[in-house]
């Protein structure tokens, strides 16, 4: 079964296991900004989560007791009823196993229905294909693209720009609920 926990409440080395996943190269290939994370760096970013205006929230997903990826929302603005978001699995043993498509469905019924917001959005790397196919069967839509808008590994990379709005969400969340359970292994 998996659940999901507020990384403010689990173990310290659950947390500290975080920062290997955020540091590991297959991660950091799929991110925005590659760059290592220090322990202090990581620390902090800790403590900020504690603050009472909750601009970023972020769960730990287990498998039974085994932690293996991260759901987060961040920047949100209660006001317009927004956020960014990101998610990844960070121990590679349960990679392939059609846990990503649980993790989206569980982000967006967490944005959607727990937190009430109306638009959930991210960037997402042109080259990380896998994960754009998975958020467009999810609902999200293509809103823009910044061409050369990332230096790395001495060439420029393009992202796109993606959002879901809650009405689209409240149309397809039965097809995408019985998505996210189909294969799980």
């Amino acid at each position: 079964m998996i659940r999901y926990v507020d990384i403010l409440e689990v173990r310290p080395p659950v947390a500290m296991r975080v920062l290997e996943w955020r540091n590991s190269h297959r991660v950091r290939r799929g991110m925005l900004s590659d760059a290592l994370i220090t322990e202090e760096e990581h620390l902090r970013w800790l403590d900020s989560l504690a603050s009472p205006l909750k601009r970023q929230m972020v769960r730990v997903a287990f498998m039974g007791e085994e932690a293996f990826g991260v759901i987060t929302l961040k920047d949100i603005d209660r006001v317009s009823l927004r956020s960014d978001w990101g998610m990844y699995i960070g121990d590679e043993r349960f990679l392939n196993r059609g846990l990503s498509k649980h993790m989206l469905y569980s982000l967006m019924e967490w944005g959607f229905e727990d937190e009430g917001l109306e638009r959930l959005f991210t960037s997402v790397l042109a080259s990380n294909v896998g994960a754009l196919s998975l958020y467009l069967r999810f609902g999200f839509h293509l809103e823009g693209r910044f061409e050369r808008h990332i230096f790395r590994d001495q060439r420029w990379e393009d992202v796109y720009w993606i959002a879901a709005f809650r009405k689209r969400w409240a149309e397809i969340r039965d097809d995408l609920k019985g998505m996210a359970e189909e294969g799980l292994s």
